[in-house]
């Protein structure tokens, strides 16, 4: 059984109408949100902060909607089985250093980039590159 709390400030379907702090006992996480492949691939946080998107082309992410100040969010990019595949990213993606990652090209690999948002922009906290 799940306690559903959904983005438009409801806890299964009745208003919230108070600030209250929420106490997880056993597992709190976002689902897994399947991104759509496109030439722009574009993502709604409210939807999940952790997301999955198999790249069938080189491809642009665009800045991300509904972002929250604190956030941490999670996006899985896999190759499809043709690989080598880039990716460009919207200005408010700020990786370390200052320089994008270079995805891992095999057919069918999977990276992983880790953000903390400002409301804003997105932060790179961290990076799992050809994870087998």
């Amino acid at each position: 059984m799940a306690l559903t709390i959904n983005g438009n400030g409801t806890i299964g379907g009745e208003s919230v109408t108070s600030s209250f702090n929420v106490v997880v006992n056993g597992q709190g996480y976002s689902p897994t949100l399947t991104l759509t492949d496109a030439a722009t691939i574009n993502w709604d946080t409210d939807s999940g902060q952790v997301a999955t998107v198999t790249l069938g082309g080189n491809r642009t992410v665009a800045a991300p909607t509904n972002l929250e100040n604190g956030s941490f969010y999670s996006l899985e990019i896999v190759q499809d089985g043709t690989g080598s595949r880039t990716l460009a990213w919207n200005a408010i993606f700020k990786f370390t250093g200052g320089t994008a990652p270079t995805l891992s090209t095999a057919a069918s690999a999977k990276d992983y980039i880790s953000f903390r948002s400002d409301g804003t922009n997105l932060y790179e906290q961290g990076r799992s590159l050809g994870v087998a």
